[in-house]
């Protein structure tokens, strides 16, 4: 079960980030697709939540240096739903 809900999050996480790439990639200047950086924060929560209040990291819509920090904390994250998931590991 801890597979499906890990590769179930990261499968959403790399879905979210490639709309959110492709939509600020093609829109014009006429067009506003500032709503598709929020989606980036959104699937990435709450680890999102700590990178957009500390001060030192770089805010979450501005860019490919945010975007890989979103990107680890979604991969920590991850980790950590596995940890939970897997259940209680007895040593023989």
């Amino acid at each position: 079960m801890a597979r499906k809900v890990v590769l179930g999050y990261i499968g959403t996480v790399v879905v979210v980030f490639a709309v959110v790439a492709v939509v600020l990639a093609t829109r014009d200047s006429s067009a506003d697709g500032s709503f598709a950086s929020v989606a980036a924060v959104v699937v990435t929560l709450p680890a999102s939540l700590v990178i957009i209040l500390l001060p030192q990291f770089p805010l979450p819509w501005n860019g490919v240096v945010a975007s890989v920090v979103l990107v680890g904390a979604a991969l920590l994250q991850a980790w950590v739903l596995w940890l939970m998931f897997r259940g209680r590991r007895l040593r023989p």
